[in-house]
């Protein structure tokens, strides 16, 4: 059977624990929220006799089902957790594996995890490798996908898991933080982590939190470069840069940012978007998520900027990215000049063009 995590998690939660699990994906949020349920669920301790992590790297999987199949003496129930079970091939181990869920042992669970596929990737290899693992491991365990979540589950996660800590979080600085973390899971809880303790139990995290502690720390509170290239005034966005950007900073991840807020445009462009939620709904889905305080202003750009423009711009960011590369004798100046090049249009609009719908 094939389950979403969050539906795993209902069932572990209710008693209803399956023989065998196959975690399938690369959000370890969910892994790491599943293993511990159900470690909770079986009354295991985190380093008790009846917990055992193997890697099929080192380990055999002959010798793995012959432990599961077995009674632990020290252990009334037994919870086995196997990693790199992508390593599982050839006809005689599956064989061994459907052998072994014909006839499982009641006290034992076993975990295998497979961290090496990305089903959320448009590569159709990835996609051909995901969908035969799932019909294969479908008719032997459970398999839980281990996907990002949507926008809506992820702004619920986020309140969760802040009043599991004994804080509140406001909307503002949940969308925030999910926008800052890049729909990374993993990343929001070690952030939510530290802003806990920072405002204390019972206290709101508000977006000044969020910007603090998990944006560009120490940056200024001026504008973004983004923001800056709506402007269309040099001067502001030349003093944004070296505002933002130290000297001595990678440039290529400032390129890097640049690029995703030209396809982020693309995107809003090809949409068709003339509203914020709809427009913070896109990005989320196309994993390019944005702040929310960002979104109006890539919306009216995304409206004032022609499409071929941002195209071309695309085009001088991977020329620019080469050129960094290769030792330059002033590498700021090939970031300016693009910076300059994408506000090019908006120079003699200004910010405030009227008829754009960004509610």
């Amino acid at each position: 059977m094939i389950v979403p995590p969050a539906r795993a998690l209902e069932k572990i939660a209710a008693g209803n624990i399956a023989p065998g699990y196959l975690l399938l994906g690369r959000e370890i949020y969910w892994r790491d929220r599943i293993w511990t349920s159900l470690r909770h669920a079986r009354g295991a301790q985190v380093n008790g006799t009846g917990v055992q992590e193997s890697d099929l790297r080192q380990a055999s999987l002959d010798a793995i089902l012959a432990q599961a199949a077995e009674r632990n003496l020290w252990s009334a129930r037994q919870l086995l957790l196997i990693r790199n079970a992508h390593a599982i091939s050839g006809a005689k181990p599956l064989e061994s594996l459907k052998l072994y869920f014909r006839d499982p042992n009641p006290d034992t669970v076993l975990v295998f995890e497979m961290t090496d596929v990305d089903l959320e990737s448009e590569d159709w290899r990835e996609k051909d490798k995901a969908k035969s693992r799932q019909e294969l491991w479908g008719s032997l365990c459970e398999v839980v996908l281990l996907l990002s979540p949507s926008r809506k589950e992820a702004l619920e996660l986020v309140r969760r898991e802040a009043a599991e800590r004994g804080c509140k979080i406001s909307p503002p600085a949940a969308e925030n933080l999910i926008a800052l973390a890049d729909r990374n899971l993993g990343r929001i809880v070690q952030e939510l982590d530290k802003m806990c303790l920072f405002r204390g139990a019972g206290e709101e995290i508000t977006p000044a939190d969020v910007e603090l502690l998990a944006g560009n720390r120490g940056a200024s509170q001026g504008l973004s470069l983004a923001e800056a290239i709506g402007t269309g005034n040099p001067s502001a966005l030349i003093e944004s840069f070296e505002d933002r950007v130290p000297k001595g900073a990678y440039l290529p991840l400032v390129l890097a940012d640049l690029t995703r807020y030209l396809r982020q445009l693309l995107l809003l462009q090809g949409g068709r978007v003339r509203d914020s939620r709809e427009a913070s709904k896109l990005l989320w889905n196309a994993r390019l998520p944005a702040p929310q305080g960002l979104v109006p202003e890539l919306l009216r750009q995304s409206h004032a900027l022609p499409p071929s423009h941002v195209v071309d711009c695309l085009q001088s960011a991977l020329i620019a990215d080469v050129a960094l590369r290769s030792s330059p004798a002033d590498d700021r100046l090939i970031v300016e000049r693009l910076l300059l090049e994408i506000s090019g249009p908006l120079r003699s609009r200004g910010r405030g063009e009227p008829g754009l719908t960004t509610k």
